[in-house]
């Protein structure tokens, strides 16, 4: 899998076993739907995975992003990919659960990328309870939530509201917005 756009596009990314990355043609639709948001972002990738989310935003102009990736295993995947890119002086990455991601965070966020295993959806709930609790975004902040398209998200989320939907073969790609 490689970056499809921007400083880091062609750069190879090592994907982690058992683990479904985004595709390129959905990455490429995310971000082409977001773009207006990613100069200078602070971005937060979760449910990092290989970090492809992450570090497509940031080839692309985010000005930092702090990923999050649970799996010790795929954590040393994510950082070998962040160094493959040369991005470590835009990134920050740590190794926790995403209950304790979110409780450890520090700084808002302009951008959330949420790709969390398409069989919890309990965690697209809780991770938007979580950010407004902890008032983790920006006023007019997004968040962008993949998920399998039959597995419906609700409309509104306390004070964040979908703005977009779109479809893509069996995946869903949603977008909220701080109102």
């Amino acid at each position: 899998m490689k970056i499809t756009s921007g400083d880091y596009k062609y750069r190879n990314l090592e994907i982690p076993d058992g683990i479904r990355p985004t595709t390129e043609k959905v990455r490429e639709a995310i971000f082409s739907m977001i773009r207006d948001w990613i100069p200078d972002a602070m971005v937060l990738d979760l449910f990092a995975g290989s970090g492809a989310l992450g570090l497509e935003a940031l080839s692309r102009g985010a000005g930092k992003c702090l990923f999050n990736e649970g799996n010790r295993r795929n954590f040393k995947v994510l950082l070998s990919n962040i160094a493959n890119c040369r991005a470590e002086d835009k990134s920050e990455a740590t190794n926790y659960d995403y209950i304790a991601a979110l409780s450890k965070a520090d700084v808002q966020f302009d951008i959330v990328l949420l790709d969390p295993p398409y069989n919890r959806t309990e965690y697209y709930t809780k991770t938007f309870e979580i950010l407004q609790e902890r008032d983790l975004l920006t006023g007019g902040a997004i968040v962008v939530a993949e998920h399998l398209y039959d597995n419906k998200l609700s409309d509104t989320y306390g004070n964040l509201t979908r703005i977009k939907e779109k479809k893509y073969g069996t995946i869903g790609v949603d977008v909220f917005q701080v109102e």
